[in-house]
């Protein structure tokens, strides 16, 4: 029998590795919420070529980047607004609204580019929710504290809740995304 190797014998018959390769690495994208679907993968002496994920415009890419990169700081303001409430600490409660209002003002900007592009158009719904209310919340806190407003505190505090409460759906958005664009970044510069 030429070709078939004996029981015990020292020659052992090689599988290729690459489609191993190509399933566990699908298995990590998925398990790490990336949105893409693996490529199907051409047989040994296939000439045709692999399809590669369709582009993003830079705007998106760029977009989903800088909303994701300031993801912490809105986290951050988040929670110093519950400490500082837990503490009735006032100032620590300006300091926090003070400090995000010119984030979500400069972040509102990047909305826009969100909506140009289907994969992004949803993220773009719950941060056009969002944003508007946690600006118009830190915004009223804010200048209610300075007037001694206490009624203005309450409802900004309100309204403030109310968009960090809308905000978290796309906190989850840009988690899926933000690999993508990652991803994508490269073509920017190709």
């Amino acid at each position: 029998m030429t070709g078939v190797p004996a029981r015990g014998s020292d020659r052992r018959r090689r599988r290729p590795i690459w489609p191993a390769a190509v399933f566990l690495l699908a298995g990590v994208v998925m398990a790490c919420g990336g949105s893409t679907s693996p490529s199907p993968v051409p047989s040994a002496g296939s000439e045709s070529p692999v399809p590669k994920p369709s582009r993003w415009p830079g705007t998106a890419v760029l977009a989903v980047i800088k909303l994701a990169g300031a993801d912490g700081e809105i986290a951050k303001a988040g929670q110093d607004f519950i400490t500082a409430a837990d503490a009735s600490d006032v100032a620590l409660m300006w300091g926090a609204a003070d400090g995000l209002i010119p984030v979500i003002d400069d972040l509102m900007l990047s909305v826009e580019h969100l909506e140009e592009f289907d994969k992004t158009t949803e993220l773009a719904g719950h941060l056009r929710k969002a944003y508007p209310l946690m600006l118009e919340g830190a915004t009223l806190l804010r200048d209610s504290i300075t007037a001694g407003d206490v009624a203005g505190v309450e409802e900004g505090s309100r309204k403030l809740a109310e968009g960090l409460t809308a905000y978290s759906p796309a906190r989850a958005l840009l988690a899926d995304l933000l690999p993508e664009a990652l991803l994508q970044q490269r073509n920017l510069v190709l």
